[in-house]
């Protein structure tokens, strides 16, 4: 049997295998009721025994202890940040494995936060360019017809911004 490194804490004695191997063998281990240790360290990761089944104490396995980071208070997802989450959920499931929960809401924040200024900044360029008619005189004059360019104008902002950032 492969020796363990013990991690001391204030209570309880833990072990951490070298290899997956040794890790493997002191999971059988504990199946068999071996060790009378519940809590085990391995590649950084903390784990618990417990059963996966409660009605049978046969089933015995490692849950890694994974939590999420308690200070961390990020901001809600908005349309566009929502729209990218479930853009990779669907097409890039690697990409999101990789990044973890953390980093994924991270990423679609990034992505949010420059969907709203590259909106802002076209929206602004459009208002500013005298040949789109997007006056308050022309609002003034036709009120329907300038409501109908700024539509058109909002669906092509929201076109361009699914192809370059969403859907990239």
């Amino acid at each position: 049997m492969a020796e363990y490194i013990p991690v001391a804490t204030a209570s309880t004695a833990y072990y951490e295998p070298k290899t997956q191997q040794e890790f493997e063998e002191m999971t059988e281990l504990m199946k068999l009721g071996d060790m009378i240790y519940s809590k085990w360290v391995f590649n950084g990761l903390w784990y618990t025994m417990g059963l996966n089944d409660k009605n049978d104490s046969t089933t015995l396995c490692l849950f890694p202890n994974i939590t999420l980071g308690e200070d961390e208070d990020l901001p809600p997802l908005t349309r566009w940040g929502l729209q990218r989450r479930d853009y990779l959920k669907e097409n890039r499931k690697f990409f999101v494995d990789s990044l973890g929960i953390i980093g994924l809401h991270r990423h679609c924040l990034e992505v949010q936060e420059q969907a709203e200024e590259r909106k802002r900044n076209m929206m602004n360029a459009i208002r500013k360019d005298p040949k789109n008619k997007v006056t308050e005189s022309d609002k003034a004059q036709d009120p329907m017809a300038w409501v109908g360019r700024m539509n058109n104008y909002q669906h092509s902002i929201h076109e361009t911004i699914y192809a370059d950032l969403i859907y990239a």
